[in-house]
């Protein structure tokens, strides 16, 4: 018994923190969505004003339903948006822009092309869509070196994209005419319309033009190799790609597009891989939505995170533009998954979150209220242990001493009252 205090003490010092070990809660990781895409898409269609995207901009609106159509998601909301566009009104400034000098509006055909490819993939008729003959247009806009209306590359490879998917694809002219106007290093340029010494390659471009060559077939085999061999070697450690300001969302998303669409496998799946670092996570205010850049530019993050998430979204998806595939769209979202599922419907948002709050309060006292309590039970445990400790030693020095006073001289001859009892002083003894 004489060393049970200092095992004690032993005990109060170890198991508190044994308790604050275990009870106290983890470090905040970073929450993974289990399905990236569709979170992404669920940021991205709350971005809407119902119908549209950024104050009814159609390119932007766009690409969202691009988006959308490849995470297989908001069903409801692309065929909203379609029908705000399946209008003259609305169509008809988009495709046919107002030029500066010109006399009158002149077919964007990368623009026409890029409503057939929204349209005609979400199933719709891509040959007559908001009073406008898309098909016939586009096909007509084809120049002598078989590009189309500008000449750029984007231009024509968003007309190809849009033929497509209709049932008069572009052929032959259409890979020469792409051809034509390839760097010589074998990327593109998103303005180029020679392929000359001075045609400087970007990842965006020749993302977007390689997929176009996809379907092209055998006829577009040759540009289609140095496009993607192109990309692979412009590709960076991180998976990411630079078009000059920086790793980014927008140039790794045509990229990765791209090498799903070519066969590239590892390629993709690192700028994949990439894609997913810039995505916010459900600690941030914006779960599920695709930085530009990481850290995001104070001045123009918000603003370019609309078009990196659209455009991240195919790829993260395991789509591409060659082969984007809509079928079987779920009409709703799933949402990012960071909502809490004691919601309790709508309405009770702002009681939710006090709830989490207070939660997370009891969270953060609960263990250190444990630990003080087995700290107190542990005190008392030793106060009594030392008090009985006392106890034994003072009773054994006196039962000690009252054998030595009576084995003394003194004890023998000690006086007695007059009745012939013990005084007071050998009471005390024999206590």
């Amino acid at each position: 018994m004489r060393h049970l205090p200092a095992r004690l003490l032993a005990a109060a010092a170890v198991v508190p923190i044994t308790v604050f070990a275990s009870a106290a809660p983890a470090e905040a990781q970073e929450a993974p969505f289990a399905q990236p895409a569709q979170a992404a898409a669920s940021w991205l269609a709350a971005q809407s004003d119902g119908t549209s995207w950024n104050g009814g901009d159609v390119s932007s609106s766009l690409d969202a339903v691009i988006a959308l159509e490849a995470a297989s998601v908001g069903g409801d909301q692309v065929q909203a948006t379609l029908e705000w566009l399946n209008s003259n009104e609305t169509l008809s400034p988009y495709v046919y822009p107002a030029v500066e000098g010109a006399t009158e509006p002149a077919l964007n055909a990368g623009a026409a092309g890029k409503v057939m490819y929204a349209v005609a993939t979400a199933g719709g008729d891509a040959t007559n869509f908001g009073e406008i003959r898309l098909a016939d247009e586009v096909t007509a806009s084809q120049t002598a070196n078989g590009t189309y209306g500008d000449g750029t590359a984007p231009s024509s490879a968003w007309a190809v994209l849009g033929l497509s998917r209709t049932d008069t694809p572009a052929g032959a002219e259409a890979a020469a005419g792409l051809a034509a106007v390839q760097c010589p290093d074998g990327g593109f340029n998103y303005a180029d319309v020679d392929g000359g010494d001075d045609c400087i390659s970007d990842p965006d471009t020749t993302g977007l033009v390689a997929s176009a060559l996809v379907t092209l077939g055998d006829a577009a085999a040759e540009p289609l190799a140095s496009a993607v061999a192109w990309l692979e070697g412009a590709q960076a450690e991180s998976g990411g790609f630079d078009n000059g300001f920086g790793e980014n969302a927008n140039s790794t998303a045509m990229a990765a597009q791209a090498f799903l669409a070519a066969g590239s496998a590892d390629a993709a799946k690192s700028a994949v891989a990439f894609l997913l670092t810039l995505q916010f996570d459900c600690t941030t205010e914006q779960p599920g939505a695709i930085m530009y850049t990481a850290p995001e530019d104070p001045e123009f993050g918000e603003a370019s995170r609309l078009l990196a998430t659209a455009q991240a979204i195919v790829p993260i998806a395991g789509q591409d533009l060659a082969n984007l595939d809509a079928t079987g769209m779920e009409a709703g979202l799933p949402g990012t998954g960071c909502e809490s599922a004691d919601a309790g419907g709508e309405g009770t948002g702002e009681a939710t979150d006090a709830a989490e709050d207070e939660d997370e309060g009891s969270a953060s006292w609960l263990p250190w209220a444990i630990g003080a309590a087995v700290v107190v039970l542990a005190a008392l445990i030793i106060a009594f242990a030392l008090k009985s400790r006392r106890g034994g030693d003072t009773a054994a020095e006196e039962k000690a001493d009252a054998v030595a006073d009576a084995q003394s001289p003194a004890a023998v001859d000690e006086p007695k009252g007059e009745s012939g009892e013990p005084t007071a002083d050998d009471d005390t003894d024999k206590q």
